[in-house]
């Protein structure tokens, strides 16, 4: 196995270890604040985030391509060129932010005009805001700090941080639970101190990896500002989309539906985000071999990387789905025993009918950030959020069907965007046939098909009911949809080398 395969592997299991991390702490999180302070509290906190993604449209101009640009001006050896961008990116994350969060703040104080806040929580889920937004303001100042890693790809690092940061956020809501009042805004503060955490380990990391990339006053420059905003303007109309795809389920059903339905949906939301999370957390280390081999110049070298990315983040998705499919309600049995097990079971399996296509999809957002062809693919994401709202509203208003609703219209319009549209244009960038692409994603859906029947096959023979047994199942599906994926996503070539090499070690 050579060097890159070896890195690319402990990144991997690194970034699933953190990903593992994040999700025991939601679980417990969520539990925990669903059972004692009511799933209705618990609303907030995922109000609260999507508040913060509304923001991020703003500096995701900004953010998406801080990166790109200061990693290529780095491999070309224009060491000033990089130290300027990186210089006028931080400067330009501390003011964006800052406007930002000062607005916050004033909006803030007159949140219960806004939103649906029971009493004796308006005070809580204000102070929950405060905190949360300021830890949007500590990521977006962050950013550039990640160059350092992603250049000398040593993302296996960054993840260790990421771990390092999760188990702080953890050890302050142990904390602060076991020796005060628990309460919905010490989820924020959890993520701040986390954030700090993470914002120092990134900062060390780029000062040992790439000591050379400093902030240096005199090389702040508005146009390099503009030229990252320019081309990230597109990613934030594509944010707009985003928001309205999936950003505003809880607003809506804060306004449309009762606390109740309004709990369902955000701990359903919990299970989506964290599919989300793994399948980013898994395509995000063949990034930097994807942008060198990408400015070399081989688009067939390109699509072979590509090509590796979607089989094994499709893996990813294929396994959490089925799985899901076939334990999952056993999982909400467990896990909120006191609510509503069938509906949460059927909102979170429409919720994540989507994930399929987003696992096997999620590499390709990556070419349209490569080639700066981000204009199209924007207004495909903003019109697709247009038709989802308008949808959501009128089946809420006009049908019986209520809470499902805010599930249906996303998973089904996002399904499309991934398995048509995406697809195509990525072809088109890559100037391939899209037939290269669709062979791939074929075989995908063949492969969950399959999962999905042999997983909910080992739960008739089998129904786990305790969470030793649910994890020792999932353990067995895991290693069964392993099988199953290499035997479909894989030709004879490729299955002889992954043979060779289990005989080897």
């Amino acid at each position: 196995m050579s060097n890159d395969n070896k890195r690319l592997v402990k990144t991997i299991i690194i970034s699933g270890l953190s990903a593992v991390i994040s999700y025991l702490i939601n679980f417990f999180l969520t539990s925990y604040i669903s059972e004692n302070v009511g799933i209705d509290a618990y609303g907030f906190v995922a109000i609260a985030k999507t508040a913060v993604s509304y923001a991020q449209i703003i500096t995701v101009a900004l953010t998406t391509f801080i990166v790109r640009y200061i990693s290529i001006s780095y491999h070309r050896g224009e060491i000033d060129k990089a130290n300027s961008y990186y210089s006028s990116s931080v400067m330009a994350c501390v003011t964006l932010s800052g406007i930002i969060y000062l607005f916050a703040i004033i909006i803030i104080t007159k949140l219960e005009f806004i939103l649906k806040i029971p009493a004796g929580l308006t005070e809580a889920v204000k102070a929950l805001f405060l905190l949360v937004f300021l830890n949007f303001v500590i990521t977006t100042v962050t950013t550039p700090l990640n160059a350092g890693c992603f250049i000398k790809n040593r993302l296996d690092l960054s993840g260790i941080l990421k771990i390092i940061s999760y188990l702080v956020d953890a050890a302050v809501l142990i904390i602060v639970f076991k020796f005060w009042v628990p309460s919905i805004w010490v989820v924020g503060l959890g993520s701040v101190v986390s954030s700090f955490v993470l914002a120092a380990g990134l900062w060390g990391m780029k000062r040992r990896l790439v000591p050379e990339l400093t902030f240096k006053k005199r090389l702040v420059s508005f146009r390099r500002v503009w030229e990252m905003m320019s081309n990230g303007i597109w990613q934030s109309v594509n944010s707009l989309g985003n928001v309205l795809n999936s950003g505003l389920d809880l607003i809506v059903s804060n306004l449309m539906l009762t606390g109740t339905e309004t709990g369902q949906v955000a701990a359903v939301k919990t299970i989506g985000t964290m599919f989300s999370m793994l399948y980013q957390i898994v395509n995000q280390p063949f990034q930097p071999k994807m942008l060198r081999v990408y400015s070399n110049g081989s688009t067939d070298d390109f699509v072979s990387e590509l090509g590796k990315s979607m089989k094994i983040c499709g893996f990813f998705s294929n396994v959490a789905f089925a799985g899901f499919v076939a334990l999952g309600w056993t999982y909400y049995k467990l896990w909120l025993p006191s609510q509503d097990t069938d509906v949460l079971y059927l909102l979170t399996v429409i919720a994540v009918f989507g994930s399929i296509a987003e696992g096997i999809a999620q590499p390709m957002y990556f070419v349209n950030t490569l080639t700066l062809k981000k204009m199209i693919p924007c207004f495909v994401t903003l019109g697709s959020g247009f038709i989802n709202t308008v949808s959501m509203y009128i089946l809420l208003k006009y049908t019986d069907i209520g809470v499902y609703a805010i599930v249906l219209t996303t998973a089904v319009i996002m399904s499309c965007v991934n398995l048509i549209f995406n697809p195509i244009y990525c072809a088109h960038c890559l100037k391939i046939n899209p037939w290269r692409l669709y062979k791939t994603i074929i075989r995908h859906i063949i492969s969950v098909v399959l999962q999905i029947i042999v997983f909910k096959t080992l739960t008739c023979i089998y129904t786990p009911s305790n969470w030793i047994t649910l994890i020792l199942m999932g353990c067995v599906m895991v290693f069964v949809g392993m099988v199953i994926h290499i035997l479909v996503m894989t030709n004879g070539n490729e299955k002889k080398r992954i043979l060779n090499k289990l005989k080897l070690s």
